[in-house]
């Protein structure tokens, strides 16, 4: 995720000027954050054994609505950028004679876009799996036998 976050914002937004004032940048910013202050309030508070059933469910409830949102922040900021990309031939290379090697990277981008909406599947299957472990099934037959 860290990995990730750092592609998105320093390769794609600081890269681009052009980018960095669109609005889909702050809302990226937006759910980025939100999701971290419950995330590492959640997990500041299990380490010290502190279970709070209201930021459990907003944790494990919260991210998967949210996750998908971010995840098509990150894919919206990274197809805005692939114009100023293609235009100005940023971090595209072109190696000499003896190998004749190059890398365009608008389609490194676009590799990047597929991996990343695949990725999104694995994870939110693994964000519910997560929340049926912590919170249960929610059925209130299952909880009263």
């Amino acid at each position: 995720q860290i990995t990730e976050r750092i592609i998105v914002l320093f390769v794609v937004i600081n890269s681009q000027e052009e980018v960095q004032g669109k609005y889909v940048v702050c809302v990226l910013f937006f759910l980025w954050n939100l999701l971290d202050v419950v995330r590492y309030t959640y997990n500041m508070l299990a380490r010290m054994g502190i279970y709070y059933l209201p930021l459990t469910w907003l944790n494990f409830s919260l991210c998967i609505p949210l996750y998908p949102l971010s995840v098509l922040a990150k894919a919206f900021a990274i197809c805005v950028s692939l114009p100023y990309f293609e235009s100005f031939g940023t971090y595209s290379i072109k190696l000499p004679f003896p190998i004749t090697f190059s890398i365009y990277f608008p389609y490194v981008l676009k590799m990047y876009l597929l991996v990343l909406f695949t990725g999104m599947c694995f994870i939110i299957q693994n964000l519910f799996h997560e929340r049926m472990a912590h919170l249960g099934t929610g059925n209130i037959k299952n909880k009263r036998s």
